[in-house]
């Protein structure tokens, strides 16, 4: 049993399978296997490996892909978030410009209300200086 796991395992890791040289006294003909039967076993190990492997790497792959989608979901979920908070800010500066805007043209507007007043003060202040000067 401990040669066939050794073979398993060897086999699983590439390594070539090396038979198992045991010591003159515990060897005898009647135990050691036909090389026909050897090779049958080999050859057994070694497409079973290699189905474990495939179907690990299937596996792994399925993982991944499952992996990948999830990943690009949350990525979609995260830009959709982005562009709905640009949207949000581009709106907040649009209207603390029209606000600014507003106050500015504000004053503007009662700069010039009281630009116009002085001059009419002052215009009046001459006709009044030369109609009593006069």
């Amino acid at each position: 049993m401990r040669d066939l796991t050794r073979e398993v395992v060897a086999i699983a890791r590439g390594q070539p399978v090396e038979p198992i040289e045991e010591d003159d006294e515990q060897a005898s003909p009647a135990q050691s296997p036909p090389p026909e039967k050897a090779s049958w076993k080999v050859n057994v190990l070694h497409a079973a490996t290699e189905r474990l492997r495939g179907a690990a790497d299937e596996y792994i792959a399925a993982k991944l892909d499952e992996i990948e989608a999830r990943v690009d979901a949350k990525l979609g979920e995260i830009e959709q978030r982005i562009d709905e908070k640009m949207l949000d800010l581009h709106r907040q500066l649009r209207e603390a410009r029209d606000r600014e805007l507003r106050h500015r043209l504000r004053l503007l507007k009662i700069t010039l209300l009281f630009t116009v007043l002085v001059a009419v003060l002052s215009l009046g202040y001459k006709l009044a200086i030369k109609y009593w000067a006069g």
